[in-house]
């Protein structure tokens, strides 16, 4: 057999179930999550000579170069998402003045990358700093002096 339910207890239940609806806070409205994707650099290397990539070798990477050396700094783009630019900057050490600077827009996905800082460097300590879309690679520490090797 069924109870049935007085009309002052299906009141006494709406009543309740209302009270604890209206105590929950409102949800917040969803919102969309964006994460930016921004790849990354690795393989940075500065050296005097490429290979046949094109970047620098191994065998050719070096942090001190005499006067008038070529410099070159290569690095590896992963995962570079569409419109990406990799910028370097190279900064005397002591000054913080920057001594030369490229931004190169770079393909989709992977790909390597060589720019040439060129053979006008001043004497003196520098910093080359790499970054993709504002995610920075280690900066490399590097020096020119002027060379004084056998003169014979």
């Amino acid at each position: 057999m069924l109870a049935r339910s007085s009309p002052s207890h299906v009141l006494a239940a709406g009543l309740l179930a209302g009270s604890i609806l209206g105590s929950l806070q409102a949800c917040a409205p969803a919102r969309a999550v964006t994460v930016e994707k921004v790849g990354r650099l690795d393989q940075v290397r500065l050296g005097f000579g490429l290979g046949l990539d094109g970047s620098v070798s191994p065998g050719c990477t070096s942090s001190k170069f005499a006067l008038r050396d070529p410099i070159h700094l290569s690095m590896k783009v992963n995962d570079a998402p569409t419109g990406s630019v990799v910028r370097i900057s190279v900064r005397n050490t002591e000054t913080q003045s920057v001594a030369w600077s490229e931004n190169r827009p770079v393909s989709q996905g992977d790909s390597h990358v060589t720019f040439e800082i060129g053979r006008k460097l001043a004497e003196g300590r520098y910093r080359a700093d790499s970054t993709l879309g504002g995610e920075a690679a280690s900066p490399r520490e590097f020096m020119v002096h002027v060379w004084h090797g056998d003169t014979d």
